[in-house]
């Protein structure tokens, strides 16, 4: 990619600052006016607009603003109306092609109607934006230009200043654009679009992986795995085996409450902290997923409060985290060398080393045979919470110190490979963000 990207040298002024010499900036209204762009409409609005009892299973899309995901519609969520009312109503029909934006309630998202897809009927909450063919402006750039950090950080300030988070069409025509050749523009979609295929493709890698690790996940905690490094076979084997509460398991295996394991079960602090800007961790529910912590919207508390919190709960390395408040039962293990306190939204298992390994206990409580019973705890309650007499009862499989071993290092190569994708999807989407900052700005240009 390199190889097609310098750095433009010659630029002019613009109303929004300087821009490359051989750009335009235009407002909507001009582009409008010279015929760049062909028809800015929103919704149906009125007494016809369509309401949930003429919503019917298939049928014409009616696209709202939810139903823009990913910068695609999410058409198997998306209401539907019948061919008559749609042909009953006088404005909002998109067509293949027409770029969607977001106009009110949730702002700037979009979304470019697909070629296949002929009707389409918005709500007053989305703009299309009709480009016109054989012009000086292509929809895939438009498309990528209302998604530039420039364009949605004006439609944020512009939303600001209304009450009810709402962009008229009036005030959308007052927008700037960036208007490349059409022959940079084409360059700089197809950049943009290989990279969000690229995203795409390393997310679905993730999930894949994770399904598999979890299927897997699920065999080992049920048949187990013998000093050769085969899964146990209950068909072929059955004496192997016998039936337990959870289950068929290893006949010699227990099944087992986190009590039993454990030498204390709590949660976070009970009062507010002091907070810093810098100094030692303070963890929160939000800040634990599974397998890993998530550390880029953190708290932080001052050394005197971190040594009047732990008094109470002293999270260590091999501790197992766990999410008690809002989205409850994402499990990590505290990581070596590291140094926080919780809130009362996480709680913390001390483990007893002598009858288990953090790591096979960290992935046992991620499976679905832990996770289903917590999944039965947050339906049971009127808030989801997770409370430490839950957390103690929680029942699973527990093979012997070499058996979890084994266990825990046949996950190692899933772990591994999700670890590895999830670093790439990161650098993946901080390469598009700095490359749509730069291209869709003409800071750096593409070379035709």
């Amino acid at each position: 990619m390199r190889e097609i990207l310098v750095t433009t040298e010659e630029f002019k002024d613009s109303p929004v600052g300087k821009i490359p010499k051989d750009w335009d900036c235009l407002s909507i209204k001009d582009c409008l006016i010279k015929g760049l762009i062909v028809d800015v409409q929103d919704g149906n609005h009125g007494e016809a607009h369509p309401k949930s009892e003429d919503f019917v299973t298939e049928g014409i899309p009616f696209v709202m603003a939810k139903d823009l995901v990913n910068r695609q519609i999410n058409l198997a969520d998306c209401n539907k109306i019948s061919w008559k009312q749609y042909k009953s109503l006088r404005v909002g029909f998109a067509q293949s092609g027409d770029v969607l934006l977001s106009h009110k309630g949730t702002i700037g998202l979009t979304a470019i109607v697909p070629s296949w897809l002929h009707d389409v009927m918005l709500t007053p909450q989305v703009t299309y934006y009709r480009i016109a063919e054989g012009k000086q402006l292509l929809n895939i750039f438009i498309f990528w230009f209302f998604n530039s950090p420039i364009f949605q950080q004006k439609l944020q300030i512009l939303s600001a200043q209304s009450t009810r988070s709402y962009i008229g069409i009036t005030l959308q025509k007052t927008l700037l654009i960036f208007i490349p050749p059409v022959n940079e523009q084409q360059k700089i979609a197809e950049i943009l679009d290989a990279i969000d295929k690229a995203i795409a493709l390393t997310d679905t890698h993730i999930t894949k992986l994770k399904k598999a690790k979890a299927g897997l996940l699920h065999d080992l905690l049920t048949r187990g795995i013998d000093e050769h490094g085969e899964l146990r076979d209950y068909t072929r084997n059955p004496e192997l085996f016998k039936r337990s509460l959870l289950g068929i398991i290893p006949k010699d295996w227990d099944y087992v409450k986190v009590a039993d394991i454990a030498n204390d079960v709590t949660d976070g602090d009970h009062h507010t902290p002091k907070r810093t800007d810098s100094g030692i961790f303070l963890l929160s529910a939000r800040n634990i997923l599974h397998g890993k912590l998530a550390l880029k919207d953190v708290d932080f508390v001052p050394e005197y409060e971190y040594e009047r919190m732990i008094r109470r709960c002293y999270p260590e390395s091999g501790d197992i985290l766990i999410s008690c408040s809002g989205t409850i039962g994402r499990v990590c293990e505290v990581p070596y060398n590291f140094k926080c306190v919780l809130v009362r939204s996480a709680a913390l298992i001390k483990l007893n080393t002598n009858k288990c390994f953090s790591n096979f206990i960290e992935a046992t409580l991620q499976s679905n045979i832990v996770q289903s019973q917590i999944l039965v705890q947050q339906l049971q309650a009127a808030q989801p919470n997770l409370f430490q007499g839950a957390i103690k009862c929680l029942i699973f499989p527990l093979p012997s110190m070499k058996e979890q071993k084994r266990i825990a290092k046949s996950l190692i190569k899933f772990n591994s490979q999700i670890s590895s994708k999830e670093t790439r999807l990161e650098k993946l989407k901080l390469l598009k963000k700095g490359l749509m900052s730069d291209l869709l700005t003409g800071r750096v240009r593409v070379k035709i």
